[in-house]
């Protein structure tokens, strides 16, 4: 398990939390939608968004029933691949252990959240089925070269 995203907590997140938290943030992102909107729909702070989308606080099964339903998803939309996500961060907890510079252990190349967050949200604005198409196979492309 992970350890809290705040110092001061002695509780645990486990990483199935920071998954869904990871999935709830994406989905807001590439609908559009602010943290205050999305506050307001299922009747809580904006505050507590950011708690849940920082995995700071963990999602009532009822407030993820509510929030699958706003961002139009199945709630199973949050476990998706949730297995692989989870035996990456062992995998990478248990051997970073081991790395001499382990804030440089994942290497400059991975992508970053924020990357494939913004990525999705201009993909999004791309209203030409062509264009979107056309960017997708310059994707393969570039990824092809290397």
């Amino acid at each position: 398990m992970a350890t809290s995203p705040n110092p001061n907590s002695n509780t645990k997140v486990d990483s199935i939390d920071l998954y869904v938290s990871k999935r709830l943030k994406m989905r807001r992102v590439i609908l559009g939608l602010s943290q205050k909107k999305l506050a307001e729909a299922v009747d809580v702070s904006i505050q507590q968004i950011q708690k849940y989308e920082k995995s700071t606080n963990r999602i009532s099964s009822g407030k993820l029933y509510s929030l699958a339903n706003l961002l139009k998803v199945p709630i199973g939309y949050f476990f998706e691949n949730v297995s692989s996500y989870t035996d990456c961060k062992s995998n990478v907890n248990t051997i970073s252990v081991f790395a001499e510079d382990q804030e440089n252990f994942l290497s400059d190349d991975t992508v970053t959240e924020k990357e494939v967050l913004n990525l999705i949200k201009a993909f999004n604005e791309v209203k030409n089925s062509h264009v979107r198409k056309k960017i997708i196979d310059l994707v393969k492309s570039i990824k092809a070269m290397e």
